[in-house]
């Protein structure tokens, strides 16, 4: 089963696949930028900053097959 991801282009050029979750959030995306998932704002397309030194501890890498 492979499912064609959509992809956004962010704010400051980059370009990230868009992450189905289950949950309907208003006001952020969840994407995957670099395998890592991050948060973006869905009206601006900026990502959502990280939290100093705990960034590395809320990074979820993603898995490839």
């Amino acid at each position: 089963m492979n499912k064609k991801q959509e992809q956004i282009v962010l704010s400051n050029g980059e370009v990230a696949n868009v992450r189905a979750t289950q949950s309907n959030y208003q006001n952020i995306l969840i994407v995957e930028l670099d395998g890592v998932l991050r948060v973006i704002n869905k009206e601006t397309k900026t990502l959502a900053q990280p939290l100093g030194d705990t960034q590395n501890k809320h990074a979820y890498y993603v898995k490839k097959s």
